[in-house]
């Protein structure tokens, strides 16, 4: 009987878990439209349907599945307040507009439920998405065209913006950086797991680098203080680490400099006008580039949060404004704001982006919390807090957070993953607690 029982608890976790190994695998992926990666992460959401009373409880007890539903309603009464404000956009565009973070939230949670009871799988969760990203980068690389590449005259890009290129090999070198420190270098596979990490890892650096993406780029500072923090956090004589890693990051930029110095120099150049333009306030006289166009975003951006600060005017309504704004470089016009967080503020308004910065909140404090009590791996605390870092830098200078399957997915995976720690690290405490009442 007890087999039989055992049985039936046991075929959703192992089909939830295929679920979400293959979010993870396609997670950093787009090889096409018909690929759907959040189909893992839905399937994951269903099954918990009949995973079970256990599991629910568990999750009923967490604050963040709560601000999840807050989020929820405060969506649906935001789009149907814009709609009737301005009814040139229907109810039903705002409202799937509004449900795309909704979705981030919802299948986070899910992949967090099951994966809180497999804490050793997340590191190899992770590790999928950087697979994936690497068997997506040989698959869509344009091999007949790498000349192009190599002299920057075409920005690398997989099936999307060159600027997620960019995002995704930071994660991936951070990922791979921690991967390789937290090995236990033993045993006949050592030398061909070396040889493998450390051809990934030239990949992946040739991915940021001619992705072009400044954004990119500069998340990638975060890479080696990611890693000096790791070694603080593990090892008692980390001097010598620091030294190395700012060794090789050094190493790294001036191979990367004498490389690429042509692109890179020309993807930089112009800062300081840019800065003399700001100072004296001749935005308006700056020639057209996509940093001019970043300004012209920000001040529409800014202005339009300002006439609606607590409800916005609707993430379905940001692309209008623009339009009829006039902004455009060329025969390009700007979907979004190319700024995650104006683009938050002035859809979604102030209640909406408080919410949403109090979710993050919420994962991130009781990350640290489980990591403080011994109840998080310190490899894992810094893949995901630094990966964290990662999507929040890139998205500074871009809006790359939820608009398609390819962008949600791995934000949904980290986000499940901080869940999952979080829900195992509650259990621990009840744990402690209940062993500290014991007689």
């Amino acid at each position: 009987m007890n087999t039989v029982t055992t049985a039936r608890t046991e075929w959703p976790v192992r089909l939830a878990l295929v679920a979400v190994a293959f979010q993870a695998l396609f997670a950093m992926t787009h090889f096409s439209d018909g690929l759907h990666q959040e189909y893992g992460g839905v399937a994951a959401l269903l099954l918990l349907g009949v995973a079970g009373g256990k599991r629910w409880r568990s999750v009923a007890t967490h604050p963040l599945p709560w601000l999840v539903l807050a989020f929820i309603v405060y969506a649906v009464l935001q789009a149907a307040c814009t709609a009737h404000l301005t009814p040139v956009l229907p109810l039903a565009k705002r409202l799937a507009a509004n449900a795309e973070p909704v979705r981030v939230g919802v299948i986070a949670c899910a992949i967090g439920v099951w994966m809180a009871a497999q804490p050793r799988r997340l590191p190899w969760l992770l590790g999928l998405m950087v697979a994936g990203f690497v068997l997506g980068a040989l698959a869509s690389m344009p091999w007949a065209r790498l000349d192009a590449v190599v002299t920057g005259a075409l920005a690398l890009r997989f099936n999307y913006a060159e600027n997620l290129v960019g995002e995704y090999a930071v994660v991936g070198l951070l990922l791979l950086s921690l991967f390789a420190l937290s090995w236990r270098w033993h045993g006949r596979a050592a030398i061909a797991v070396a040889l493998a990490m450390i051809l990934v890892g030239v990949l992946l650096l040739a991915c940021l680098l001619y992705a072009q993406s400044r954004g990119g780029w500069l998340a990638a500072l975060l890479v080696p203080l990611v890693v000096v923090a790791y070694l603080r956090d593990t090892r008692r004589r980390w001097w010598r680490g620091t030294a190395m890693v700012l060794g090789v990051s050094a190493s790294v930029v001036a191979v990367a400099l004498a490389v690429g110095s042509t692109f890179v120099t020309q993807r930089l150049a112009g800062g300081e006008v840019i800065a003399e333009a700001l100072l004296n306030g001749q935005l308006a006289t700056l020639p057209p580039s996509s940093v001019t166009l970043r300004m012209q975003l920000a001040a529409l951006g800014w202005h339009a949060w300002q006439a609606h600060p607590l409800f916005g005017i609707g993430l379905r309504g940001v692309e209008p404004m623009i339009v009829a704004s006039g902004i455009h470089a060329g025969g390009y016009v700007p979907p979004h704001l190319h700024d995650a967080f104006l683009q938050i503020a002035v859809g979604l308004g102030g209640i909406g982006a408080a919410l949403l910065l109090a979710a993050l909140g919420v994962l991130v404090r009781e990350l640290w919390l489980a990591h403080r009590a011994g109840d998080v791996d310190s490899a894992l605390y810094w893949m995901l807090l630094g990966s964290l870092g990662v999507v929040l830098v890139v998205n500074t200078t871009d809006f790359l957070l939820w608009r398609a399957g390819y962008l949600r997915a791995p934000l949904e995976l980290l986000l499940g993953c901080c869940f999952a720690v979080s829900l195992r690290h509650r259990q621990a405490a009840r744990e402690r607690g209940a062993l500290k009442t014991q007689p």
